[in-house]
């Protein structure tokens, strides 16, 4: 039945060809297009993360705004002896972020300083790697800001500004600092309100030597971050902190990415349509052409079971052909753009919120390939299955005089 089906298929070699390349062309869309969806949102992640929240921020538990933390940890050093322990973290520090003003001679602006331990704060957000002038953070009284900022406060390198903060005690704190460098990411909020400093610095400066308000982790493996969470939870249980992860915090992203996923359904849905509808129409015309043959096949002994079988195994055949063109075509268009990458104005869309390139560079997602693969070749069959019916209720009597 294999060989019968094998030259049925291709006894009509324009339509057979026409039938494989729309699967094809359809599988590698949806391929294109998995990719794609699944690989903005891991740059999203990796750049909201990478940039400013972390991947794992251990919080006071009556912290209400989580990206915002307004209470301090006046012990970090159990958290950090945790931390050490766990082989799945690369990196991981204390730091302090809080709402500031700085002053300089000319004005003075409201922004977010973000007190972090200049050597670890490396490996755990690239904000270093965006360096327009100057340096980054060394220690002592440095200040790193976005370039707007500076232009805003009218500071220059090497110039000095002043910090006011709430102390402790209730007071209002100030120190000194010298500017030694800007950065510029493109997103209007990094470089307009953001300013860097020392830990040490800071901490002089709230009146609160030691203390922290979040711990923050990078860890080697992004996909272990829930399985990490958990295990810093029972390390830390009973102390009065809490462990949570990047979706915790940043809840647009998870908002960004479901709104995507809808997209993406719908759009399978109807890629899957076309498909059917294509599969369908060929398998309808192929049958009206062959009905004669049927009723020869009949006539000579063959059973409807057997007509229906063999309509199948053709639309099997002609599936699985367009489904692997179809996925060789996706995986070589996923390989090119992830090595080439795919410029889009997305960097714009996020510029606002946090640094976003304007170029995706693709990476498979196997397992929403596979079910794609699956869902094609299914549908192949399934379209196939109101012609085979048809065919298989035919009576031979009537099918030899078909003209």
């Amino acid at each position: 039945m294999l060989r019968l089906a094998w030259r049925n298929v291709w006894r009509n070699r324009r339509r057979s060809l026409i039938n494989a390349a729309s699967m094809a062309f359809g599988l590698a869309a949806i391929m294109f297009g998995q990719s794609l969806m699944r690989s903005l949102q891991s740059q999203l992640v990796e750049k909201s993360t990478g940039s400013i929240t972390g991947q794992i921020q251990i919080q006071d538990p009556r912290v209400e705004q989580m990206k915002m933390p307004d209470r301090f940890i006046k012990d970090p050093a159990p958290i950090a002896a945790a931390v050490a322990r766990d082989p799945r973290v690369l990196a991981g520090a204390g730091r302090i972020t809080l709402t500031s003003l700085i002053s300089t001679p000319q004005t003075s602006v409201g922004v977010l300083v973000v007190a972090v331990d200049p050597a670890v704060q490396e490996r755990i957000t690239d904000m270093s790697r965006y360096v327009s002038s100057g340096r980054y953070l060394s220690g002592g009284k440095d200040l790193y800001l976005g370039d707007k900022l500076a232009r805003r406060l009218d500071l220059r390198l090497g110039e000095k500004a002043v910090i006011m903060a709430q102390a402790a005690d209730g007071s209002l704190g100030a120190d000194v600092f010298r500017l030694v460098g800007t950065f510029h990411t493109a997103s209007e909020s990094f470089d307009n309100s953001i300013a860097y400093v020392p830990l040490p610095a800071f901490q002089a400066l709230l009146g609160r030597p030691g203390q922290i308000n979040n711990y923050v982790l990078k860890l080697k493996d992004l996909d272990q971050v829930d399985a990490v969470r958990d295990s810093l939870e029972s390390a830390l249980k009973g102390r009065p902190v809490r462990v949570l992860t990047w979706k915790d915090i940043d809840h647009e992203i998870l908002g960004v990415e479901q709104f995507q996923d809808a997209i993406l359904d719908v759009v399978l849905v109807v890629v899957f349509a076309i498909v059917a509808l294509g599969i369908l129409n060929t398998q309808l015309m192929s049958l009206f052409e062959r009905v004669r043959e049927f009723g020869v096949l009949m006539s000579i002994g063959a059973r409807p079971r057997w007509i229906l079988r063999l309509i199948l195994t053709e639309s099997a055949l002609l599936g699985a052909v367009g489904v692997a063109a179809g996925t060789a075509v996706g995986a070589a268009l996923i390989w090119h753009f992830g090595r080439a990458g795919l410029p889009l104005p997305v960097g714009q869309a996020f510029s606002y919120f946090l640094p976003f390139p304007s170029v995706i560079y693709l990476r498979p997602s196997w397992g929403a390939h596979a079910f794609a693969c699956a869902a094609v070749f299914a549908i192949a069959l399934l379209s196939a299955l109101p012609p085979a019916l048809r065919a298989a209720r035919l009576k031979p009597a009537e099918a030899l005089r078909h003209v």
